[in-house]
């Protein structure tokens, strides 16, 4: 996750219910239906060893592990998504972002191809519709100089546990769960994929729970980051004039988060929610609050400044949240 933040703001209130919820017709036991910190510091611990930049030879060991996960628990529809890029398109794109076409093209044709990235993909289908996808993603590439603990192998536990606890509980929608690569270079594979949907692709998706940097030590609480295009020519950008901008341009799956006072409002552009954001798909990212700083890409990054009771706390939330969508949405 970049360190560039637009606009903070707060909002919330509420308690959390417990993941049980989801539950009520599932044959699986409570301990099953539970996040298991073990779980997540394995997981940790497998894709976090070494450096794992988008195009290097590391990063495929972080993907056949995530495929080799995802099978092993039964999902047999994995699809690996390669794209390939230009550095220099992909800057040039970056510094038309307000054009969204171009900003979700990265890459151009008859360009030198300068690397290659994969999204990762698999689908948990739902029985009564299969029409409507909600996807939970994470980005599971890090940043050339760090091993990417926090940044981002906290949001890829999360995404992995969370296929896990959902794989036998039944849901009124089909549940995407994506692992990006190149968000480190300003969300390349979220990018690519957005551009690459149909109209129909995007209008069947409900919403995008994007986990992104959410387990360093700290008391502090969650962001939950969008984006959106409501700007008055009237606003004042002071701290009241920010909470109405986001008050604004707050969509669905951030109302569900922000019930909760761990959770609060903030518009941001600099995580896989942005280019869904872009083409009006309810989108919100999760982020652990940085006020106080974080350590994120550089060697700082490791295990031993994290707390796996963080991660819990998020996919809790995230399961408290995936029984509260409408099937109807």
């Amino acid at each position: 996750m970049k360190k560039m933040i637009i606009f903070a703001l707060i909002m919330a209130i509420s308690v959390a219910t417990p993941i049980q919820a989801m539950a009520e017709s599932v044959t699986q036991s409570d301990v099953e239906m539970q996040p298991s910190e073990q779980n997540i510091e394995q997981i940790i611990d497998e894709i976090t060893s070494e450096p794992h930049p988008i195009n290097s030879d590391t990063i495929q060991n972080v993907k056949e592990y995530i495929i080799q996960y995802w099978g092993d628990l039964g999902y047999d529809e994995i699809e690996c998504q390669k794209f390939e890029y230009n550095d220099e398109n992909n800057e040039n794109a970056i510094r038309r972002s307000s054009q969204v076409d171009v900003f979700l093209a990265p890459t151009a044709e008859n360009a030198t191809i300068d690397g290659t990235g994969e999204n990762i993909i698999v689908t948990k289908k739902s029985s009564t519709d299969m029409t409507k996808n909600l996807i939970i993603s994470a980005h599971y590439d890090s940043a050339e100089d760090s091993v990417g603990a926090n940044d981002n192998g906290s949001g890829v536990a999360a995404v992995l546990e969370l296929a896990r606890i959902l794989k036998d509980t039944e849901m009124p929608y089909n549940v995407k769960f994506i692992l990006f690569s190149g968000e480190e270079k300003y969300m390349l594979g979220s990018r690519w994929y957005v551009g690459n949907l149909s109209e129909d692709e995007r209008k069947q998706i409900i919403g995008v729970i994007n986990i992104d940097t959410i387990a360093e030590k700290s008391d502090l609480g969650y962001m939950a980051m969008i984006e959106g295009n409501k700007r008055p020519d009237d606003i004042e950008y002071d701290d009241e004039g920010l909470k109405k901008l986001a008050e604004l341009n707050k969509n669905s799956m951030s109302d569900l988060f922000t019930s909760s006072d761990r959770f609060y409002l903030t518009m941001a552009t600099n995580s896989d929610h942005y280019p869904f954001a872009l083409v009006d798909i309810p989108a919100v990212s999760i982020v652990q609050d940085w006020q106080d700083g974080l350590n994120v890409n550089d060697s700082s990054d490791v295990k031993e400044n994290m707390d796996m009771q963080r991660i819990v706390e998020v996919i809790e939330k995230v399961t408290e949240v995936l029984s509260e969508i409408p099937s109807n949405n």
